[in-house]
């Protein structure tokens, strides 16, 4: 083999042992990070699963909907309260 191939192969493995390793965030397939996309393998991403935004994202919505709920029903009993008690 010529010393040109040798040293090309070489950097190759260099680059590879540089690059860091991820589980996808659904099945825990352990693989390079640039085969990911933002945390899910690409057998996942054919499923259709959700990246780490996409469930993030989810679970913001989710929360802010639930203060929504808490503060209307919060202030129906500050209202319901304030016409029994002027009744």
């Amino acid at each position: 083999m010529s010393d040109k191939l040798m040293d090309q192969g070489l950097k190759t493995l260099a680059a590879m042992d540089d690059e860091r390793m991820e589980d996808c965030i659904h099945c825990g397939d352990n693989w390079y990070v640039i085969h990911h996309i933002d945390g899910v393998c690409h057998k996942c991403q054919d499923k259709g699963l959700p990246g780490r935004w996409e469930i993030r994202k989810a679970q913001i919505i989710k929360r802010a909907l639930l203060n929504t709920v808490l503060i209307l029903a919060g202030t129906s009993a500050i209202i319901y309260a304030l016409f029994m008690f002027f009744e």
